[in-house]
């Protein structure tokens, strides 16, 4: 199995939103490494669960699976997070990236991020939904 995506061009907009000649022509620099070979690897390969796991490393300060600067979350937890915003502010796109990852590869190394992004919670979600609806009473 492999990506037939172009590589000047997303493979998933949501969760692998970083181009494959991004990540070779070095725009997030050589201090990712080694996520950013992971990263392009996986997308080639078809292991979208292993490229999420990479991309979320590449774009985040990342010791002992806690990110910097997210009140020590980890990255399942992180990713978590991310998947119900997009859930509840972008559903439309949010259930095209789970379409597409139904077709991962069954080598893939990460099929925990991938269960993580397309099995929310409801009562999760409904959460996610009270929290964005009072953020936007505040914005307004």
């Amino acid at each position: 199995m492999g990506s037939n995506v172009p590589e000047d061009r997303l493979t998933e907009q949501l969760f692998l939103d970083y181009s494959i000649r991004d990540i070779q022509q070095g725009r997030f620099g050589s201090a990712n490494d080694p996520w950013a070979p992971l990263y392009v690897d996986a997308i080639r390969d078809g292991r979208y669960g292993d490229a999420v796991w990479a991309r979320y490393h590449i774009g985040a300060d990342v010791e002992n699976d806690i990110v910097d600067d997210s009140s020590n979350m980890t990255v399942l937890e992180v990713i978590r997070e991310d998947a119900l915003s997009y859930r509840v502010s972008s559903p439309e796109e949010y259930f095209k990236a789970v379409s597409f990852y139904l077709g991962t590869s069954k080598n893939d190394g990460h099929p925990d991020v991938l269960d993580i992004i397309c099995n929310l919670d409801e009562r999760e979600i409904a959460e996610m939904e009270a929290k964005k609806k009072k953020e936007n009473q505040v914005d307004v």
